[in-house]
């Protein structure tokens, strides 16, 4: 009887490589002119935060807390001091609200919040992020548009000029020129350059060639850009680039794992046969089985495997040898859970640190308890967030009030409150009985219990309140008050005010 061979062969599985991109840099043929080349592919950058496990969960972070509570003027000087006179605060009432109706009709699709919001992951992923700004009829900003960071290039700096800015002196308005430089920005635009100025500078572009000329008609000047960038080169370093390697590598690993749940191992076992071969029958059903092992239908049936000696020829004849079939197990080699878990681990660690983020912030919050979590939430508060708002705002500050004739107050960029508005009221009650607080001073703590803007008492009544007990003890009776013909000055209020109360209380109890 013949032998029959099996031949058993591994085939290498050819996996795609879904981390391996080709971005094309529109900009590749024009870096010859101005054109500054980018330090790295800002294409690439763009779209790599889908490629991570951790990245996008960070950018996320900074982009809530930052520009999530919001924008809101702020005074600067002291509104409620007895030092400031009426036509201070008039002004200032009045730019208040210019503020608050610039902020909000910047764009009429989107909140501001959103658009700079957008600027923001641009620069949290590429390094640079820019926003378009209009001017109206009156040369004012009045409009704020999203520019695609990946698309846009910086440009040589111009020839220096000369720019008149408004400034305060003692509390007025001054003209000052003072020489500087600007750049150009240029985006590709379905195939076509469109060119933008820096803002502030006042200059007429045509936005088609990028050259300054007075004669360029309306509808084809440059608008302004503002670049929002980390670092201080002429393009912008994402601060997490340092861990690219590591964000590869744990992308890596995620396909390796994929694969191997995809495509498993199909070698579970090994049947050896020795002085022998398995029957036509028997290879028959085994091929049978492997084939129909799937489903629960099959998970107790039994493999019978029957297998033929091979016969030898000795002297005295020919004698059939023992057959011998073994099955032996891999199941000791088979990849038990996810590879890379620790590698993992470690490179969402290090790409997180770069933010300076804990994980309580990307949602990872299993080992925190209050204490741990409050403490987590103010250092990062102070040390992150906070000054990114003041670096954010400080620049709008400096390009746009000067330009809107504002100078009483300024922009400000919200943040979370930490404290408990209850145990501040207790905390304060020894100031207030010992005359160190005035009503105004607790009208921004009572607005946030009762959850709305309260605003300033008038002088008369901003005192402190042993004040106001004592003039109200030395009464006999408190209520003489409403019969007194001769009012002390300033109570004429106070006294209609009491008298309403007690009209009030007088239909309630009928």
């Amino acid at each position: 009887m013949g032998e029959r061979k099996m031949k058993a062969t591994v085939v290498k599985s050819q996996a795609a490589d879904t981390t391996k991109q080709i971005y094309d840099d529109p900009f590749k043929t024009l870096y010859e002119d101005d054109i500054i080349q980018p330090p790295y592919n800002l294409t690439e950058l763009k779209v790599i935060g889908e490629y991570s496990t951790i990245l996008q969960q960070c950018i996320e972070a900074y982009k809530v807390n930052i520009f999530g509570f919001g924008f809101t003027p702020k005074y600067l000087f002291d509104y409620s001091s007895q030092d400031t006179n009426a036509d201070m605060r008039s002004r200032a009432d009045r730019e208040w609200t210019q503020l608050e109706e610039f902020i909000r009709y910047l764009n009429y699709d989107e909140e501001v919040e959103i658009i700079l919001g957008h600027a923001l992951e641009d620069r949290e992923k590429m390094g640079n992020g820019y926003v378009e700004i209009l001017r109206d009829g009156l040369n004012r900003p009045a409009g704020m548009e999203y520019v695609d960071g990946q698309y846009v290039r910086v440009c040589k700096k111009t020839v220096p000029e000369e720019v008149e800015y408004t400034i305060t002196e003692n509390g007025q308005p001054k003209k000052i020129k003072r020489w500087r430089t600007f750049r150009k920005f240029v985006q590709m635009i379905n195939g076509k350059k469109v060119y933008f100025k820096e803002y502030g500078d006042p200059r007429i572009m045509n936005l088609t060639n990028g050259k300054f000329d007075e004669s360029t008609p309306e509808h084809l000047r440059a608008t302004e850009i503002i670049h929002f960038k980390i670092g201080s080169g002429t393009y912008g370093v994402p601060r997490w680039i340092g861990q690219i390697v590591h964000l590869y590598g744990a992308r890596k690993a995620d396909e390796l794992n994929y694969m191997y749940f995809k495509q498993g191992r199909h070698v579970p076992a090994v049947i050896t046969i020795q002085n022998g071969m398995l029957s036509e029958e028997s290879y028959t059903k085994l091929q049978e089985y492997m084939n129909d092992i799937e489903g629960v239908e099959n998970a107790h049936k039994f493999l019978v495997l029957e297998a033929e000696g091979l016969t030898e020829e000795k002297d005295d004849g020919e004698s059939l040898t023992p057959v011998k079939v073994e099955i032996k197990s891999l199941a000791e080699v088979l990849q038990q859970d996810a590879l890379f878990l620790e590698y993992d681990q470690k490179s969402r660690d290090k790409i997180r640190s770069s933010f300076r983020l804990p994980p309580l912030y990307t949602g990872e919050s299993q080992d925190y308890n209050k204490a741990t979590a409050d403490t987590a939430r103010k250092v990062t508060e102070e040390q992150v967030f906070q000054p990114e708002r003041n670096n954010i705002v400080g620049k709008l500050n400096t390009l746009f009030l000067p330009d809107l004739g504002i100078f009483t107050v300024q922009l400000t960029l919200k943040g979370p409150n930490f404290g408990d508005p209850l145990e501040t009221a207790n905390a304060l009650t020894s100031f207030i009985n010992a005359g160190a607080a005035v009503p105004n001073d607790l009208r921004d703590l009572l607005g946030q219990l009762l959850g709305k803007e309260l605003e300033a008492l008038p002088d008369e009544y901003n005192v402190p309140f042993p004040v106001v007990l004592n003039s109200l003890q030395q009464q006999s009776n408190p209520l003489a008050l409403l019969t007194k013909s001769k009012e002390p000055p300033g109570q004429s209020e106070l006294i209609n005010i009491l008298k309403d109360l007690r009209d009030v209380l007088e239909e309630v109890r009928s």
